[in-house]
């Protein structure tokens, strides 16, 4: 039987994307969600979402790429005289081939660990650590969340492994080009048998190409295309309601992304009876990353 987790990325970055994973996650359409410990609406998802879910186990978002820095100690390295992180996702891979120097592993580390600290303050419970734009799947980014992971007894982590189903690949080409959905699908792919990965992952991953227009006939091909017995990670950014771009004081490529009217239709995809008629007729089993074993 193939078991299939639906995460919600985002939880923390606004009022409608934590109201919109907070329906999906009580009405059962989303098995997991991961939160951004930096995030400008994190307090109204603990106050709105977590304190009123009875989920038993959230992800962390871990972020280096977006916002403001947790850790006061190493600001120079990883953020702007704003505080704001400087160093872009693709930089972080990047970094692979150059040598990375022990301050910035030290400034990383020091970051990261702020930030679980911080939702376990707040009471948290976490089931799993993945990653803001996916920047743990850079090796040496990924060795340090895995150590932090087995300092804080947290055994499960997203491994981004999303097999190329040739049906697919070529839909939707303009938007997989313009989002550069197909330059993040490769730089993962490069650096992906690189990683050492002793923590407890789903076998595949759906929504690097489809990142940011998610659409259901692609998804359901996919999870048609994968052998029986694998446990399958859908990775989903629901909203309310499209966010007017003025609620947003981010860079346009920041905004453009969390008022994507996808969000809406991501939501409404979960929720509908076409999605539940799927997973029932192909008897795929939902389950959240607490289940992984």
């Amino acid at each position: 039987m193939k078991k299939l987790i639906i995460s919600c990325d985002d939880l923390g970055i606004s009022k409608e994307v934590n109201l919109g994973i907070k329906d999906c996650l009580q009405k059962k359409a989303a098995t997991s969600t991961s939160i951004i410990a930096n995030g400008k609406f994190y307090d109204h998802a603990l106050e709105n979402v977590v304190t009123t879910n009875t989920q038993s186990g959230y992800g962390l978002h871990l972020n280096l790429t977006e916002g403001k820095a947790l850790n006061k100690n190493s600001l120079d390295i990883l953020c702007d005289k704003n505080n704001d992180f400087k160093i872009s996702a693709p930089n972080f891979f990047l970094l692979n081939l150059y040598g990375v120097n022990n301050n910035l592993k030290k400034a990383v580390y020091e970051e990261l660990k702020s930030q679980i600290q911080k939702v376990l303050k707040d009471g948290i419970q976490l089931s799993h650590l993945d990653s803001h734009e996916h920047i743990h799947q850079a090796p040496w980014v990924f060795k340090i969340i895995a150590d932090l992971g087995k300092e804080f007894k947290i055994n499960k982590i997203r491994f981004v492994n999303e097999k190329i189903v040739l049906r697919n690949y070529f839909k939707n080409f303009f938007h997989k080009v313009k989002s550069l959905n197909y330059f993040k699908h490769l730089l993962i792919n490069t650096y992906k048998i690189r990683i050492k990965n002793d923590l407890l992952s789903p076998d595949y991953f759906f929504g690097i190409l489809n990142s940011g227009n998610i659409k259901k006939d692609e998804f359901f091909y996919f999870l048609k295309k994968i052998q029986s017995n694998a446990t399958i990670e859908l990775c989903i950014h629901p909203a309310n309601q499209t966010e007017s771009e003025d609620t947003f004081n981010l860079e346009k490529k920041y905004r453009n992304f969390y008022s994507n009217k996808n969000r809406t239709y991501e939501k409404n995809f979960l929720l509908s009876d076409e999605f539940t008629d799927f997973i029932k007729r192909e008897n795929i089993k939902l389950i959240s990353f607490l289940d992984l074993n």
